[in-house]
């Protein structure tokens, strides 16, 4: 079966914040991430976590958190793009905006790249 998106890219964009860094310090949830809204309990393990959080630039985590990310990439990749711009609302102030576009940018790049391949097979 081919995946509509490389799950990779699935495991970047539910690594993002939800909230940006630049938040007022009063709000906490600034470390949440997207995954977060699919596991809720996610938010709490990694409230408790010492060590670096995971980003989209350094998608390295601890081995205990790994399932998580697996299932939340296997949900969205079993969903489709539509559970994206739902995670896309729960997004706040600037990370909203970059969420946004980085899932458009790949869903155009995946509609390309199948049209292309569409198109040898004629």
């Amino acid at each position: 079966m081919q995946n509509w998106m490389a799950p990779s890219e699935i495991a970047g964009l539910l690594l993002m914040r939800r909230v940006p860094k630049a938040f007022p310090a009063y709000y906490e949830r600034s470390g949440y991430r997207v995954l977060g809204v699919i596991i809720p309990d996610l938010d709490d393990v990694l409230r408790m976590e010492t060590s670096k959080l995971p980003s989209r630039a350094s998608t390295l985590l601890p081995l205990h958190l790994r399932p998580a990310l697996l299932a939340g990439v296997a949900i969205v990749q079993r969903a489709g793009p539509e559970m994206l711009h739902m995670l896309r609302s729960h997004m706040m102030g600037e990370n909203k905006a970059r969420f946004g576009s980085a899932i458009d940018e790949i869903l155009d790049c995946a509609r390309q790249s199948r049209m292309s391949s569409q198109l040898h097979l004629i």
